[in-house]
């Protein structure tokens, strides 16, 4: 919230108004978006600052070496799927543009098979909660996915046999 301290600071003013006009209440919408924006997800101080130290600091990812369940991974072995990201251009966590730079670490896909949107109006909290995602990225996310979803193979012999 510091991060926006002038824009939260006032949401809170015109809330602490409206409540003394008697013109709010526990449902409305700033108590709703609040309700959500300060959802804490629970993880331990050790696994938060291995995550920092490793993707942030070492910049594992950025240097395609890091590992899942113990196995080196590597983005250049990734040639099969279609990848899609979506950014927020008012995003004040994640910086604009990183996403799309991360779909230049799949060399092993080419062009045709990654995708990029960027909302204009959206910030953090709009790409991944509340409305904006309910409007506008969930459908463009479900969409992509049935634009790009392999139906499974007919088998060889009519299923009226099985």
């Amino acid at each position: 919230m510091s991060m926006n301290s002038g824009r939260h600071n006032q949401a809170f003013s015109d809330q602490i108004l409206a409540v003394a006009k008697d013109a709010a209440s526990e449902h409305d919408a700033h108590n709703r978006f609040y309700y959500e924006y300060r959802a804490v997800m629970e993880m331990n101080a050790e696994f938060y600052r291995s995550t920092v130290r490793r993707i942030f600091k070492n910049r594992k990812i950025a240097h395609n070496y890091f590992s899942v369940a113990g196995t080196l991974g590597d983005f250049t072995d990734i040639n099969n799927v279609v990848i899609k990201t979506v950014e927020g251009a008012k995003d004040d966590i994640s910086a604009l543009g990183q996403w799309i730079a991360a779909l230049d670490l799949y060399t092993g896909l080419p062009e045709t098979m990654k995708a990029s949107h960027v909302k204009p109006d959206a910030g953090h909290c709009g790409i991944f909660a509340d409305k904006s995602w309910r409007n506008n990225i969930r459908p463009l996310v479900l969409g992509f996915i049935d634009n790009n979803h392999s139906p499974k193979p007919s088998p060889p012999y009519p299923a009226s046999q099985v």
